[in-house]
């Protein structure tokens, strides 16, 4: 099996525009390989009565799963999926579930990184007014502050997070740093319970 044909790729993105950076980086970076998997993982907000919440949208609850989707599959093509598949990249999209904790949210990365057997990581980060976004602090749940730490910390396999600086990016490569301590851990990894795959973009 060739390095390509085994190649599987985590892209964390929220509603922002770091996230689009990121995969813009990505892209002009000639990361994403032929033969290779590529995996979208995308965090809608789950409060205490259940309902979702989406950036720039009212709740939906448990009733409305399927308009919840629409709304996250509508920004995810708007956002990401088009210039994937003008590649001809097929992504798989995962919509996951999660309480609005950087903590919670980066364990569900690392989590989603393993389960997946992927062989990097990317996530976006943005500071100060390049962290803005109209839809509010909701639709950063990937690139928020918090999550990048914990990611960079914990995740089991090698990570780059591309920072938003102006129109440019700058970039920072991290090794898989949680490998040798999650072995002298016994591999004990933290679960995330009430995990929710979306759809495949096929």
């Amino acid at each position: 099996m060739s390095s390509s044909d085994s190649r599987v790729i985590l892209l964390a993105v929220d509603d922002t525009d770091a996230c689009q950076l990121m995969l813009q980086w990505v892209l002009d970076s000639h990361l994403l390989l032929p033969g290779g998997k590529v995996h979208l993982l995308h965090v809608t907000v789950r409060d205490a009565t259940g309902s979702n919440h989406l950036p720039g949208a009212d709740y939906f609850d448990q009733a409305h799963p399927h308009e919840a989707q629409r709304v996250v599959l509508a920004m995810l093509q708007r956002r990401f999926l088009g210039s994937l598949e003008q590649l001809g990249l097929r992504p798989t999209v995962h919509i996951v579930q999660a309480s609005q904790d950087p903590k919670t949210v980066g364990r569900l990365i690392c989590s989603k990184a393993q389960e997946l057997r992927c062989s990097h990581v990317y996530l976006a980060a943005a500071s100060g007014q390049h962290h803005h976004s109209s839809r509010g602090k909701l639709a950063r749940m990937i690139s928020g502050p918090g999550i990048k730490e914990y990611v960079q910390h914990h995740c089991s396999v090698p990570l780059t997070i591309v920072a938003a600086a102006g129109d440019t990016a700058e970039v920072a490569e991290f090794e898989a740093a949680a490998a040798a301590a999650a072995a002298a851990a016994g591999n004990r990894q933290p679960g995330i319970a009430g995990d929710v795959q979306g759809p495949a973009a096929e």
